[in-house]
């Protein structure tokens, strides 16, 4: 917590360059370090992945993530590091430990958020929003049907993406998605790689799970 509120006093210069989703494909190192000013809207270099298996959600969002700061180590690598077996990824938690671990950080925490979340949680999902990605870092999100974007398969699904930029002033996420272009199966055809969905819906999304932040 300490961290973050000094964090919070810190501005730094640096210059931003905002990629639409459809074309933010960028080398996955380009992100350059320290505090940026706040802006209305922010999204990070990154560099999509599509999940290897039907099961590696977590080892996708998680590359996917790491692709913002560095080079990032293969799936089998992450899933490994994570014990991510047949039924995915236990817990935000493991994602958490892959991200510090692997970025070379101990920026990220595991917060939990309520089904429905509360009105807190909202809020503070927004604020690591935008203070994540002001600071060059990812979020990685774990979450469950009920809600779903448009383009989803039905039933109950367990999944997890990456949030790679906001816009709005943190009212709106950008969600890269490594079960998108059918990576997730037959059912995923119909969804993106990448897509702006409400803060607000995201929180619904993850309501239940959690996120690394």
């Amino acid at each position: 917590m300490i961290k973050r509120l000094a964090t919070l006093l810190l501005v730094g210069a640096s210059t931003m360059t905002l990629i639409a989703a459809g074309t933010a494909n960028a080398a996955p190192d380009a992100a350059s370090e320290g505090v940026v000013a706040q802006a209305d809207s922010k999204v990070l270099n990154y560099t999509w992945r599509r999940q290897e298996t039907g099961y590696w959600c977590g080892p996708g969002s998680t590359q996917i993530a790491l692709s913002t700061r560095i080079s990032p180590p293969s799936q089998q690598t992450l899933a490994n590091f994570m014990g991510t077996t047949t039924n995915g990824t236990n817990h935000i938690g493991l994602v958490r430990n892959a991200l510090n671990h692997f970025a070379g950080t101990t920026w990220f925490e595991a917060k939990n958020m309520t089904d429905p979340p509360s009105q807190g949680q909202r809020d503070l999902l927004r604020r690591d929003l935008v203070l994540n990605i002001d600071n060059n870092y990812p979020i990685v999100a774990n979450v469950v049907s009920g809600w779903r974007p448009p383009g989803y398969p039905g039933g109950t699904i367990y999944h997890y993406v990456a949030v790679v930029g906001y816009r709005a002033g943190g009212a709106e996420a950008l969600i890269a998605d490594p079960a998108g272009e059918g990576s997730g199966g037959g059912g995923w055809a119909n969804v993106p790689r990448a897509y702006w969905i409400s803060t607000h819906n995201l929180g619904t999304w993850i309501g239940g799970k959690g996120y690394a932040a």
